[in-house]
């Protein structure tokens, strides 16, 4: 059986030690349509991708973390 975690404040999926991050449909990289089925994971209305398909991973992750943290200060 596996089991996932989504991290809260980035939305990373974690499945089995595996990374994979979330993109909306709008937001899918150009090359999307390349990358094989064991890589992508469809759940919740996001596409979550394999951490391997990027290059710089952790700024990825970081962009995700800042972009989740602008919203909250637009709600005053």
């Amino acid at each position: 059986m596996t089991k996932y975690k989504i991290n809260k404040m980035s939305g990373v999926l974690t499945v089995n030690n595996q990374r994979y991050i979330p993109h909306q449909l709008h937001q899918l990289p150009k090359k999307y349509h390349e990358f094989d089925s064991i890589d992508i994971i469809k759940m919740k209305g996001y596409v979550y991708i394999h951490e391997s398909k990027f290059k710089n991973i952790q700024t990825t992750i970081d962009c995700l973390t800042h972009n989740r943290d602008l919203t909250y200060k637009e709600k005053r």
